[in-house]
């Protein structure tokens, strides 16, 4: 059985599942996000992290899912990967609003301000000492639905859309890892670390290969999800996503847990959130969140994430 414009019906629930996924992860961690380790938000939430905290007035994304749905915007409307029409939208959504934005993000779209290409102002950002930070792949997913017919454009796009503001390549190559797992759940391989590694190897750095290769066999205690002196490693960030999409049973308890654990929890959650709406689809995602998400906003992102899959069924 196929859906109208002849998509697969299970693809698009999951596609669905994804980016609803991420940005239901963001929001669910942006109040614990800088208290840093789990007892600290024990203490700030005795009775747990369940429910989606309200946005302010006027901001309803953090820059995770801001930046994620800005980035899938673009794709659906023009098609196909434009570097400076995605700059141009995260330059103009930092000057409007900029909630939650990073660092790293930030110094290189204000090189894009003073009239820097995308791609320069990246390696300006990484010149200047920018980390090796992960907001890169807390906004890549786009691309894996637009071009998860054709992993060869995947992985060249998932690096160029890194590469505007984390121009190091754990960040470009951790946002390609991100994109290759997200396409094998979209297409029911559950046990996706494999493939994962084999368009990696030879290429990806050292750190980031020898963290997925951990994964299947490393137990949830050792995960580097609180780690002193290493906050929003873009390598860590990938770990722990792979960790839950491989290991954790079911979205909700991971990204609660996720919520509650310490570290970068948002972003943390975001992109777990990603790969688990895309190996579980739309069903696994609580109705509370979808309601406290917003049945509009819910729909927009439903809606934003059929236009890309439909899309890559009729383009390259």
């Amino acid at each position: 059985m196929t859906a109208p414009g002849g998509v697969d019906p299970q693809l698009l629930t999951r596609a669905r599942g994804a980016l609803l996924g991420l940005v239901i992860g963001n929001q669910l961690g942006v109040p614990t996000e800088r208290l840093g380790t789990a007892a600290a938000i024990r203490n700030a939430f005795p009775q747990g992290v369940r429910d989606l905290a309200r946005p302010p007035e006027g901001s309803p994304f953090d820059d995770d899912a801001a930046l994620a749905l800005l980035l899938a915007d673009s794709l659906a409307e023009r098609g196909d990967f434009d570097a400076n029409d995605v700059a141009q939208r995260w330059l103009n959504w930092m000057k409007q609003d900029g909630r939650g934005i990073g660092l790293t993000t930030q110094r290189a779209l204000r090189f894009v301000e003073r009239g820097m290409e995308p791609f320069e102002a990246g390696r300006a950002a990484l010149a200047a000492g920018m980390a090796a930070s992960n907001g890169s792949v807390m906004r890549c997913l786009p691309v894996a639905l637009r071009y998860h017919a054709n992993a060869d454009r995947l992985v060249r796009v998932s690096a160029q859309q890194a590469a505007i503001t984390h121009a190091d390549e754990r960040c470009t190559w951790g946002s390609v890892a991100v994109n290759l797992a997200a396409r094998e759940l979209l297409h029911g391989n559950r046990h996706f670390v494999e493939d994962v590694l084999h368009h990696l190897e030879g290429a990806a750095p050292r750190p980031l290969l020898e963290a997925i290769q951990r994964v299947p066999w490393e137990q949830e205690r050792d995960l580097p999800v609180a780690v002193q002196g290493e906050y929003g490693y873009v390598v860590h960030c990938v770990e722990i996503a792979f960790w839950c999409a491989l290991h954790r049973p079911a979205l909700e308890e991971a990204l609660i847990f996720l919520a509650e654990a310490g570290g970068d929890t948002d972003t943390n959650a975001a992109v777990a959130g990603a790969l688990l709406g895309a190996r579980d689809g739309e069903a696994c995602l609580p109705p509370r969140w979808l309601d406290q998400l917003g049945r509009a906003s819910a729909r927009g992102v439903s809606e934003l994430a059929e236009r890309l899959i439909t899309g890559a069924s009729g383009r390259p």
